[in-house]
């Protein structure tokens, strides 16, 4: 019988674009007894359907680290396990246990100007978690040209690179919604395409956005399955909000967003091998519902 409370390794890494402060934390909990059986490949399989990655705004690189660490820990704590151990190249976060007698007795105060500092709150939550378990903290080398030769960093690089690859299509996605040359209302769209799959997106000029979409431009998802249908448009009252809907919508299976959209489609999609890609990521908390969308779930109005 497995036992229930096996040993555990938190891998956690972010990615920050500084200039924008838009930050992406990602981590991945592992029995510790797979490092150990890792003697190959990587496989993505085992590691994938356990990542979890989020959106952070106002971010900084330190910052996001501990957020991160913080938003792992407070998702693994709750559950049955036995010692913890968290890896992270984060020179902040591998050093706080080291000066935790410190920050606590001098009431995390900084010592210039005696004022709380910055992250106090952070370092006070990251205190309370290593009380409550007691986990460990171990420095890993990122980026280290060796890293395939041993499972710890083989598997921080396979969360490194889902961190970098999460930012990289937030930033696409940012840059596109101000370029976006039209100051139309914005709404969030629903398309249905050739292999029956559903396509999310979000415009302030649906009439253009959709003749883009014909002629195979903006994305790569819906230039493999034309032709597709526009089966539903979501008003929002600004691009942060559309931008918001879009990312929670995003989020959802297929059977749910069909399911909070309230759309008319039966069947599983038609996929085939090698073409085109699936839209949904390892975002956290997929099935559940949409805040911003409980505002608009009635609404069938087309933008302009």
């Amino acid at each position: 019988m497995k036992a229930l409370t096996e040993d555990l390794a938190l891998f956690t890494d972010v990615s920050v674009s500084p200039g924008l402060r838009l930050g992406v934390g990602a981590y991945v909990v592992l029995p510790a007894s797979f490092l150990e059986g890792l003697s190959g490949a990587l496989g993505r399989t085992e590691t994938t359907g356990r990542l979890k990655v989020r959106r952070f705004e106002g971010a900084s690189s330190t910052r996001l680290e501990l957020q991160t660490v913080l938003w792992a820990l407070a998702e693994t704590l709750p559950g049955p396990h036995g010692s913890l151990t968290i890896y992270s190249d984060s020179q902040c976060v591998s050093g706080l246990l080291g000066r935790k007698f410190r920050l606590m007795s001098e009431g995390f105060l900084s010592k210039k100007t005696n004022r709380p500092l910055g992250n106090a709150s952070l370092y006070r939550a990251f205190y309370e978690f290593h009380n409550e378990s007691g986990f460990r903290v171990v420095k890993v080398n990122g980026h280290s040209r060796f890293r395939a030769r041993d499972a710890v960093h083989r598997v921080f690089s396979f969360v490194d690179r889902e961190a970098r690859k999460a930012l990289k299509i937030w930033l696409n996605e940012f840059a596109e919604v101000r370029t976006e040359a039209n100051s139309g209302t914005w709404c969030v769209y629903v398309l249905r395409c050739r292999n029956d799959s559903l396509y999310i997106g979000m415009t302030n000029n649906i009439g253009k956005r959709m003749e883009k979409h014909k002629l195979g431009i903006g994305s790569k998802f819906v230039r493999s399955w034309r032709p597709f249908a526009l089966v539903k448009t979501i008003p929002c009252r600004n691009a942060g909000e559309a931008r918001r809907l879009e990312y929670d919508l995003k989020r959802l299976t297929r059977k749910k967003k069909i399911e909070v959209l309230e759309l008319q489609i039966s069947g599983k999609p038609k996929a085939r091998a090698g073409v085109g890609r699936k839209q949904d990521g390892p975002f956290v908390e997929r099935e559940k519902t949409p805040l911003a969308l409980r505002t608009h779930r009635n609404s069938h109005v087309g933008c302009s």
